[in-house]
């Protein structure tokens, strides 16, 4: 079954800032907490980071589109319980603020569905807080 997963996050800071610190593909260990460490292969368009997590868990994304405070990937390796994720991160301009966004789409069965979409939610909630917590103290 298709599922979407949706986070959103006022935070005080300009969208430039906040783009700044989230836009990068490469650069997500420094403000998602709980990787440790990052691997990056190629540049651009197509480009996979492997992420490592505590435990030694290994996830790989490929960065498939990218725009102005937008980018899209896909999971390309990892054990995860779901098929087909297709994330988007942005940042967009709210006047002297901005919203920060997470949407993801997933092929999950009933069985998996509450479990991930509450993984991915807290996941992306936690980040996105920890964002707020690192421009505001600016």
């Amino acid at each position: 079954m298709k599922e979407n997963v949706a986070v959103e996050l006022d935070i005080n800071a300009s969208s430039n800032d906040a783009w700044d610190l989230i836009g990068p593909f490469e650069t997500m260990q420094s403000w998602l907490p709980g990787i440790i460490d990052t691997q990056i292969e190629g540049s651009g368009i197509g480009t996979i980071r492997h992420l490592t997590m505590p435990g030694g868990a290994v996830y790989s994304d490929k960065l498939t589109e990218q725009g102005d405070k937008y980018y899209r990937y896909i999971i390309v390796g990892g054990d995860v319980p779901f098929e087909n994720y297709l994330g988007t991160v942005s940042v967009v301009n709210n006047q002297d603020a901005s919203i920060l966004k997470y949407h993801a789409s997933i092929d999950v069965s009933e069985e998996n569905r509450e479990a991930s979409v509450a993984f991915l939610t807290e996941l992306y909630s936690n980040a996105f807080n920890n964002v707020k917590n690192i421009l505001e103290k600016k």
